[in-house]
């Protein structure tokens, strides 16, 4: 276990080494990522929301910034688990850079589909001036001249080109879309993705100035540029249309990218899996199971796929789940992100005993 007052340069160089180790296949051991926090009086963990949307836009950056530095403070950090701060502003806040409305509701952000006559009105343009766009960077250069290379700083949710679009159109207009204007479709989603990328070299370009390697919403951090590309749109469509309007997107992300990761949300998504394993530039994937699902370590066939694609695999679990994955198919080329709410402080030094133990991991030290 170690603070983040703690947390000195020995310790970054051992996490960076681990990590980079991880990403090239060097580590036998599986990373785990495990996280508690001080109980403070009068604080409700539970309760605390990290969604920089409740505060209104526009608020100088300080009280964000203390807002986040508040539970930075109260984290312990155990096993592999680092220093991080996670800009968050919501589940593709690109739609706000794009003229959607935004605004917070408990632990979300709901956007808002731009007014138009249809999806033909519709324009997808780098805007400099875009009141959202200016204040994440804003924040994003407050944060990096506050910490200095003292935590991670991650990317903002940056979200899909799907994702994206539905928000600028409205999901069920845009499923309607699929059908009655597909050109205009593929047109945006081409138009999307060339944004997504200016986007996150630009916002990268501020994270930069940090000195401490690339993190997003995930639990993941890398030498260089990565992120967690998603499209949760895609549960509701089938392969041809995935291959079409989803598959170019993400195979573009993965040539401007390092360290490429996908997010599975949901069996819906499973048919696209073989696609997605088939991808060379993707390094892994991330299996989220779903709502009412078994955690990932109840899923040991999908896990089994991934590994023999020969992908990088990262799924959220409570520690027993950590020992079922490793008996039943190894540990190499896992990353663990052990479900918070399912530990205590006690629990997570017992837990990273255990795993010092088992897989002989200098780790948390």
């Amino acid at each position: 276990m170690i603070c983040f007052a703690d947390y000195d340069e020995s310790a970054w160089a051992r996490m960076e080494h681990d990590w980079a180790a991880w990403w090239n296949g060097a580590l036998d051991r599986p990373l785990v990522v495990l996280e508690t926090h001080d109980p403070l009086p009068g604080v409700d963990w539970s309760r605390y929301s990290d969604f920089l949307t409740q505060f209104p836009l526009g608020t100088p950056p300080g009280p964000l910034i203390d807002h986040l530095e508040y539970r930075l403070r109260a984290t312990r950090y155990f096993c592999d688990a680092y220093p991080k701060v996670w800009l968050n502003f919501g589940a593709g806040i690109v739609a706000a850079f794009l003229g959607a409305g935004a605004s917070y509701a408990t632990n979300t952000t709901w956007f808002y589909p731009v007014a138009s006559a249809g999806l033909a009105d519709i324009e997808a343009h780098f805007d400099p001036s875009n009141p959202w766009w200016l204040w994440v960077q804003d924040i994003a250069r407050h944060a990096v001249e506050r910490w200095r290379g003292r935590v991670a700083i991650g990317h903002t949710d940056l979200g899909g080109n799907l994702d994206i679009l539905a928000s600028l159109r409205g999901t069920q207009d845009l499923l309607t879309d699929l059908y009655d204007a597909p050109g205009e479709v593929e047109r945006l989603t081409r138009s999307i993705t060339a944004l997504w990328l200016r986007y996150y070299r630009e916002h990268g370009d501020v994270l930069a100035r940090n000195g401490r390697g690339v993190s997003c919403w995930a639990p993941h951090w890398a030498p260089g540029p990565m992120y967690m590309l998603q499209s949760d749109f895609s549960y509701m469509i089938g392969p041809d249309m995935f291959e079409r309007y989803v598959a170019p997107d993400l195979e573009a992300c993965c040539a401007a990218l390092d360290y490429p990761f996908y997010h599975l949300d949901g069996k819906g998504q499973l048919k696209h899996l073989d696609r997605l394993l088939a991808m060379p530039n993707l390094r892994g994937i991330q299996w989220q199971p779903g709502d009412g699902q078994p955690l990932a370590d109840g899923w040991l066939d999908v896990l089994k796929r991934i590994r023999d694609a020969g992908k990088l695999c990262q799924v959220y679990v409570r520690c027993e789940g950590v020992f079922t994955i490793t008996r039943a198919l190894g540990g190499k080329g896992f990353l663990f992100s052990i479900l918070e709410d399912s530990v205590s402080a006690e629990d997570a030094a017992t837990f990273e005993a255990r795993f010092r133990a088992e897989f002989g991991a200098e780790v948390g030290v």
